[in-house]
């Protein structure tokens, strides 16, 4: 039986629904305590989004998933404050899924597999067509980061994670937005794990993560812990697995995982065991936060050839770019100068519930290569990637205006307060600030603020840099109320004491805001060494301490840092 609810009559009602959508740390669609389940809820105004496509035809489709996963008054429920964003497939598009799905009707997906779907495709909040297309992600209900694209040939279009297609935007419902797909997305249901295994063409590759402990690590995709004040925090995991096919391995004359560990402890020179071996050949191809092949190969500057700290202990790789490849699998070279692979484009940025998988041509063993630039981005960590907004996390572009994320309690910052403490008040302890477009040199259009006070210190690891001579410089953010470090009129221009590993050779005493050459707002650079050796490849403990007692008096005191650069020396 149906039942017709209106509005003006059920407040109480549609209260206990606020109740239940504004509990941040609970599943939104909370079925069990949904005070119109088995009930259809329609307003006297305009339907609510499940029923409004109920009584619009093209998505019969979408609402019998809707009712298969009991989330048909789910996504009816509203209140003052909560509205949603549903990104719905048309009856083609759901067709379409299925088949991709290889089943041939809705009830060959599980409920809970259908319930997924549905979050996947919502979002919190309604969103305007205007300002839709100004958003490069939004995070769906499941916790993903929904990538969107705004079709530059098809006027109206967007494209969702390079698979869901948006054809119209923002239909008006009670509580939201309805957004028409012709192609559905892939709910995010699998971690990097299972889809190694799912994919059924890298046994050897799922053999060895079992037998060196990665299979837990690459099917984890959060942790809760309380923490000191007894606040409940999340943790989110990302990796990127470099994967190997059987028949790439088979190309090198390795059939099995027993294969594998004879191939390395053959090549192996220094006595190493056969297990450690192993672990550091499967830490080799992982790294510890997501990132697309495009994001591996970008151009930093001149620069072609990127490198990257895997999970190896001490161990990296190289990402080379060639801009002027016309074959998508040439444009970018791992271990160029040595042994070299590359990714496979259709099976590489396989997008997981936690992290990407792009698979070589090579089997990629472990390698050392000459020294390459290193450009240290500070915001580059896990950690402080799940304290800020996925929105404004290394935003692809500036954005309109400044957004700040306290990230002091990220686990990457050994840091202690100066006992005077700071007087500035336009910024935490340590925070993430993403830049405008008058800082559009910045890296990733970010940098962290430390607002520490005199004698205020941290420390933090830098990737892993390959032995040799290198010149280090730093690049800061300039403001307005930074002039006076500048010209010194209050304190003595931000003097820090740095320190790699604690060394005294390799300390010095500096203060690169007095090195700024304008008064103007913007991105300035300063050489930190003009040489500088680390004799060992390994990542290192980068520290600072505050000199200037201005970090504890002047409330216009701040160290604004973008990215650190380590170039190569003869």
């Amino acid at each position: 039986m149906k039942y017709k609810i209106h509005f003006a009559h059920h407040v109480v009602c549609l209260a206990a629904a606020a109740l239940l959508l504004a509990a941040c740390d609970k599943d939104v669609f909370d079925i069990n305590t949904d005070p119109f389940k088995d009930q259809t809820y329609t307003t006297t105004l305009t339907s609510p989004i499940s029923s409004l496509l109920e009584e619009t035809e093209g998505y019969s489709e979408y609402v019998k998933l809707l009712h298969y996963s009991n989330m048909f008054n789910a996504l009816n429920q509203s209140s003052s404050g909560i509205s949603f964003t549903a990104f719905v497939p048309n009856n083609e598009a759901m067709r379409d899924f299925y088949r991709r799905r290889g089943v041939d009707s809705l009830q060959q997906l599980t409920k809970e597999y259908a319930r997924q779907f549905v979050l996947y495709h919502t979002v919190k909040d309604s969103i305007l067509p205007e300002s839709f297309v100004q958003k490069k992600t939004v995070q769906n209900l499941s916790g993903d980061v929904i990538n969107i694209r705004i079709d530059s040939v098809n006027a109206g279009q967007a494209v969702l994670n390079e698979e869901g297609r948006v054809i119209e935007m923002g239909i008006s419902a009670f509580n939201g937005k309805i957004y028409v797909l012709s192609s559905a997305m892939t709910p995010l249901v699998e971690t990097v794990f299972d889809r190694v295994v799912d994919g059924g063409r890298s046994s050897i590759m799922a053999d060895a993560l079992r037998a060196t402990g990665w299979d837990k690590k690459l099917s984890l995709v959060t942790d809760t812990t309380i923490n000191e004040e007894r606040q409940k925090v999340i943790t989110h995991y990302y990796y990127t697995l470099l994967n190997v096919a059987d028949a790439t391995f088979a190309k090198a004359g390795i059939n099995s995982l027993e294969q594998l560990r004879n191939h390395l402890k053959t090549a192996d020179k220094d006595g190493i065991t056969e297990d450690s071996l192993l672990r550091e050949y499967v830490g080799y191809h992982i790294l510890a936060n997501q990132y697309k092949t495009s994001e591996l190969g970008a151009m930093m500057g001149s620069d072609v050839t990127r490198i990257w700290s895997s999970s190896a202990n001490n161990q990296v790789f190289t990402v080379t770019y060639d801009s002027l490849a016309t074959n998508e699998a040439d444009r970018y070279i791992v271990n160029a100068s040595g042994e070299r692979a590359r990714f496979v484009p259709s099976e590489s940025n396989v997008l997981a519930k936690n992290g990407y998988i792009h698979e070589l041509d090579g089997w990629m063993p472990v390698w050392e290569p000459e020294q390459t630039t290193v450009l240290w981005d500070l915001a580059d960590y896990t950690e402080v990637k799940n304290l800020v907004d996925p929105e404004y996390y290394q935003p692809a572009e500036p954005t309109a205006s400044e957004q700040r994320f306290r990230i002091a309690t990220a686990t990457c910052f050994e840091y202690e307060m100066g006992e005077a403490g700071s007087k500035n008040r336009n910024y935490s302890d340590i925070d993430y600030v993403t830049c405008r477009s008058n800082m559009k040199n910045a890296n990733n259009y970010d940098r962290v603020v430390f607002n520490l006070g005199y004698m205020g210190k941290v420390g933090m690891r830098t990737p892993t840099i390959v032995r040799g001579k290198y010149k280090v410089e730093l690049t800061i953010i300039f403001m307005t109320g930074n002039n006076f470090m500048r010209q010194q009129t209050d304190g003595n221009g931000g003097m820090l004491k740095m320190t790699f590993d604690d060394r005294e050779d390799m300390t010095l005493f500096t203060a690169p805001y007095t090195k700024v050459n304008s008064a103007l707002p913007g991105v300035y650079t300063t050489t930190l060494y003009d040489e500088i050796e680390f004799e060992e490849t390994a990542s290192h403990q980068f520290s600072f301490i505050i000199l200037d007692p201005a970090a504890s008096t002047n409330n216009n005191f701040s160290l604004q840092f973008d990215c650190i650069k380590f170039t190569p020396i003869d």
